[in-house]
């Protein structure tokens, strides 16, 4: 009878214990549903983006002086201007400063004569301004005018790199030269100062003629010719478009024109862009809630039925970046996947997609 009721004892125990733990599992898997995050599908205005190191080429002029001497400017930098303007004289240092002081000081001796009004010095004035006739083309001898050549945006930097990259070799640009290219823009003084022959005076921009040399690998496909496009320069969108893409053996050169003044591009020959290529209406999803099953790529979706999460392929019109999954959901609702305010495991793992999520969090 004492060994019965041992093992009777021993058996409402482990059925005590068996009780105890089933229940104790279950408040832990309640706990963990209960406090598992989730996030809800909103649509969103995306601006799918990627960052590329380019190569500036422009329509560019290097206007250099055409003899040593003493440069004024007559344009300032950022300056648009019409071809035939003028942009600078150039004055012989020595015999222009000697004419100058003599054409001053004459000017201020007519100046005074004129002020005493006396009938005596008419005489006398009119010799004076025939003396200032002289001396003035005297002058003219040691000034020289710089007409500009054509139209554009005046800038006071250039760099030595210009001839490396020209729009008529467009197409034998590749990646390579990226090394061999620098930021290395010299700025010109736009005050006046002694200048030597040939030395560089300013640079001329065609705004009209302004592109970004950019390269892609044959798997990817972001890019189509004529396709709109934004680029970002020191946090400013600029408008683009592609003008051109080279199909090369080992990549693709694609060459985007930009459409807007800018003189930060005017004043750069290698940078790293973010280029917005394409803007969809869909949902941003974290890439630690995208999860592999069965060879597709998804998320779990809570069954608002059931509380249990449930896989959803993202389908095939998605994008992602090193943060990010971008769906497509215009495109994608056809297919009977992911729906707006779906509520997806935020951190999805091998405990939460196998019970129930209650809460919204």
């Amino acid at each position: 009878m004492a060994k019965k009721k041992k093992k009777k004892i021993k058996f409402t125990n482990l059925f005590l214990l068996i009780v105890l733990l089933y229940i104790l599992v279950q408040v832990v898997i309640w706990t963990i549903g209960y406090f598992t995050k989730t996030m809800v599908l909103e649509e969103e205005n995306i601006d799918l983006q990627i960052k590329k190191k380019a190569i500036v080429v422009m329509d560019e002029t290097i206007i250099k002086a055409n003899e040593d001497g003493i440069i004024k400017y007559n344009v300032e930098d950022g300056e648009k201007i019409k071809n035939d303007k003028s942009l600078f004289t150039i004055s012989q240092s020595g015999q222009n400063e000697e004419i100058s002081q003599k054409i001053d000081d004459l000017k201020n001796e007519i100046n005074d004569l004129e002020k005493s009004k006396n009938s005596m010095n008419s005489n006398i004035i009119l010799n004076k301004k025939e003396e200032l006739k002289i001396l003035e083309n005297q002058k003219q001898k040691y000034y020289t005018e710089n007409i500009s050549p054509t139209s554009g945006i005046v800038s006071f930097e250039y760099d030595n790199d210009y001839e490396k990259v020209k729009l008529d070799k467009l197409d034998d640009i590749n990646s390579n030269i990226l090394d061999s290219l620098e930021n290395n823009f010299i700025k010109i003084n736009s005050n006046s100062h002694k200048v030597s022959s040939s030395e560089v005076a300013l640079r001329i921009i065609n705004p009209n003629e302004t592109y970004i040399c950019i390269f892609q690998d044959k798997d990817k496909n972001h890019f189509k010719e004529a396709q709109d496009l934004k680029i970002i320069s020191n946090g400013q969108a600029i408008k683009a478009k592609i003008d051109k893409i080279y199909e090369k053996k080992d990549e693709d050169v694609i060459v985007i024109k930009i459409m807007e003044q800018n003189m930060s591009i005017y004043n750069t020959r290698v940078q790293e862009f973010d280029i917005i290529y394409k803007n969809i209406k869909g949902f941003k999803i974290p890439v630690e809630s995208v999860v592999e099953k069965n060879n597709k790529l998804g998320v779990y979706v809570i069954n608002e039925e059931n509380s249990i999460p449930e896989f959803v392929s993202l389908g095939k019109n998605y994008y992602k970046d090193a943060k990010y999954y971008y769906v497509d959901y215009n495109k994608n609702k056809d297919e009977n996947k992911l729906n707006l305010y779906d509520r997806i495991l935020l951190y999805p793992n091998f405990i939460n997609k196998n019970i129930k999520v209650s809460r919204w969090h």
